[in-house]
């Protein structure tokens, strides 16, 4: 996919049982949607090894650390919290920073910030180890208008070796690659405090190179080889905030496999069958 295209496909977030049990994707290509019928169809789909969150109740626990809920662990428990959007406005008034928009959707999300020792927040996935085309969707807003420089979100295998990776740096967001001295590279896009960036991680597996996509734009012109070339296989997400740093908000997570552009066109010629057996019965009604 060339660089500033859409999104080959977007995830519903805040609807997690949707995502789980229906794969409401909608693949948005040039000129082209599959409606929302295809949703009736995705069921033929193996959806095992999804996982999407807003970190919504009742599956979270609003004022507590991460660490246990869902399938989630924290190394410094306090600093990953699941909080309310009050609480959020609380907590960012007190570190002088404007409250704005708390969550990006809903009422609750994991709020990454604290001060001292850094801290790797990891939720691990199953199901798709076997997959060779991975797809990472989130939102998160950094909060502060200094350099942030090492707070980042990374796609990682059992070992812990990364596939993907970005940041929020010094001067912008960038992306991990191992060509590039100090790993990291300019996206290009400046990061502006407060303010929610929707970030897409796209992991091939067979040819060890991922698509970054800021805001559904696709950031890299050629694929970028792996963070690490040792990561053969997804199995967690980390959220990693630096020792002092005022770290980050992260709302509407979502981790699944991309689909074959052959699965694609089944659903598509299947979602408008059942447009068609509905218009008839309907008529016949």
């Amino acid at each position: 996919m060339a660089a500033g295209e859409p999104s080959r496909w977007l995830i519903p977030l805040k609807n997690p049982i949707a995502f789980q049990h229906g794969i409401r994707f909608s693949l948005r290509m040039e000129k082209h949607v599959i409606l929302s019928a295809v949703a009736s169809f995705a069921l033929a789909v193996d959806v095992s090894g999804q996982y999407a969150t807003g970190f919504e109740a009742p599956t979270f626990t609003a004022g507590q650390t991460i660490n246990t809920q869902d399938g989630w662990t924290s190394t410094t428990p306090d600093r990953a919290r699941v909080l309310t959007d009050a609480q959020i406005s609380t907590e960012l008034t007190t570190m002088s920073i404007t409250p704005g928009q708390t969550t990006h959707s809903g009422s609750q999300a994991l709020f990454v910030s604290g001060t001292g020792g850094s801290s790797a927040t990891i939720r691990a996935i199953a199901g798709l180890e076997t997959q060779n085309e991975v797809a990472l969707d989130f939102w998160a807003r950094p909060l502060t208008s200094a350099n942030i420089g090492n707070t980042f979100i990374t796609m990682e295998d059992a070992a812990g070796d990364r596939a993907a990776a970005i940041r929020f740096g010094p001067t912008g967001i960038d992306y991990g690659t191992q060509i590039t001295t100090g790993l990291w590279t300019p996206s290009g896009t400046t990061w502006n405090a407060d303010t929610w960036y929707r970030l897409t991680l796209e992991v091939n597996y067979a040819t060890d190179t991922y698509d970054f996509l800021i805001d559904g734009a696709q950031v890299n012109a050629e694929p970028i080889p792996f963070y690490s070339s040792a990561s053969d296989s997804f199995n967690q997400i980390r959220i990693f905030r630096g020792s002092n740093q005022a770290g980050a908000i992260i709302d509407d997570v979502g981790v699944a496999a991309v689909p074959e552009p052959g699965t694609w066109a089944l659903l598509a010629i299947g979602g408008g069958a059942f447009l068609l057996r509905r218009r008839a019965k309907r008529n016949a009604l």
